[in-house]
């Protein structure tokens, strides 16, 4: 007589399996159109969903699930492309907090620009070669009762920066000024943006009068080099 004998085997599978597939709306080489590094060659690999809905937003279309691409797929592009400087964005990059740290293991030789909206811890994300763009939220955008108070005082001075989409309003002045107070002791850099299609000389005027020493006004560079433009995988 045979006697079988099933054992049941449970099989860990480490987290860092799931990064060989991300699921993205894009991946490419460009110039970097605002933030740290505006202006310098970036590979751009924008995340699919996000957990806000700005009213000004411009990336609507990464709203959608996406679609799933190989890790080494985009780390097969990243490299061919030799650029020093790479964005993860969205969408909302920080909802792939295992993607984003695998590939800022993956080259720790590079600078990650991490676009971020404010409403998602930030510290994890925080590493020697990265760079937290965190993108503050005003009262026109409809979603700037979300933001971490928390993240505001996680800025590294010397390598994120707190950003400011504006349309120049009076309230929403009043908000930069109120936000850039509770940071301005620690020196962090402060961006300051007008919402595309607004008037951008109105603001810049009203920025200089802040003499904030670490200020920078961005216009974004890309819409104007390539104005309409739409990509995807």
């Amino acid at each position: 007589m045979i006697i079988l004998y099933f054992i049941k085997i449970n099989i860990y599978i480490p987290k860092f399996v799931k990064l060989y597939i991300m699921r993205l709306i894009e991946h490419y080489l460009s110039i970097q159109g605002e933030g740290l590094h505006a202006g310098k060659p970036s590979y751009f690999i924008r995340f699919a969903r996000c957990n806000l809905r700005c009213a000004w937003c411009d990336s609507g279309y990464t709203f959608g699930p996406g679609k799933e691409v190989s890790f080494a797929a985009v780390a097969q592009s990243l490299r061919r492309s030799r650029a020093r400087y790479v964005c993860l964005t969205g969408g909302e990059p920080l909802l792939y907090p295992q993607e984003c740290l695998g590939l800022m293991q993956e080259f720790p030789q590079l600078t990650f620009d991490i676009e971020t909206g404010g409403s998602i811890a930030i510290g994890d994300a925080q590493t020697a070669n990265s760079c937290v763009i965190m993108d503050w939220k005003l009262s026109a955008s409809a979603m700037h009762k979300k933001m971490v108070a928390a993240n505001l005082p996680r800025l590294r001075p010397d390598r994120d920066l707190l950003k400011f989409v504006s349309t120049g309003s009076t309230q929403e002045k009043k908000e930069i000024l109120q936000t850039i107070k509770k940071i301005s002791d620690r020196q962090v850099p402060v961006s300051i943006q007008p919402v595309f299609g607004s008037n951008p000389q109105a603001l810049a005027d009203w920025a200089l009068s802040l003499k904030y020493p670490h200020l920078q006004f961005n216009l974004q560079l890309h819409k104007y080099i390539w104005p309409n433009r739409h990509r995807s995988i």
